[in-house]
């Protein structure tokens, strides 16, 4: 222990002194603990037991079926998303979405959002589109771009095998 080796020798044994360097150490290991668990909630990737004073902070009520992912997702998107509305606010509120991997453009008076990312519907996508209402003015509309997996992505260049493994969310009809 290292408290008690930087003690003067004749009290490195005493029995009482050792007991309160082992009543001390307690506290410490205890403190240590502690200030690891409140450096995680300092960060909107590691959050947990604060996720909950952030969202009433930030005005958010959390659907009861969401998860700590969507939860964090969500309150990164509100912290986010104040400022002047631009194409880079929206992009910045669509990348707190973790695999969202959107393109935000703006074209034919309406705002797009490209998913580039994964094949299908995104996760959450319905709690994407509440935040970008909320951030983008009433009088614009949003587009919604989702990528599928078409013929070209498949014919002549993935085997039947590989197809099958294939969920049916991904493909265009």
């Amino acid at each position: 222990m290292q408290l008690v080796r930087n003690l003067p020798q004749q009290y490195r044994e005493d029995p009482w002194v050792l007991a309160l360097a082992d009543a001390i150490l307690g506290v410490l290991e205890d403190q240590d603990a502690q200030s690891v668990s409140i450096r995680e909630q300092l960060s909107l990737d590691t959050i947990t037991w604060a996720l909950e004073i952030e969202e009433a902070l930030a005005g958010i009520v959390p659907p009861a079926d969401a998860t700590l992912e969507n939860r964090r997702s969500t309150l990164k998107a509100k912290l986010r998303s104040s400022g002047k509305v631009t194409i880079e606010l929206i992009q910045a509120v669509c990348d707190a979405w973790k695999n969202g991997e959107v393109v935000v453009s703006f074209t034919g008076g309406k705002i797009r959002l490209q998913f580039v990312g994964a094949y299908g519907v995104p996760v959450d996508l319905d709690a994407l589109k509440a935040a970008v209402r909320l951030v983008i003015p009433a009088h614009l509309a949003a587009e919604y771009a989702i990528k599928y997996l078409l013929i070209r992505d498949i014919h002549e260049v993935m085997t039947i095998s590989t197809l099958e493994t294939q969920p049916l969310g991904i493909f265009a009809f």
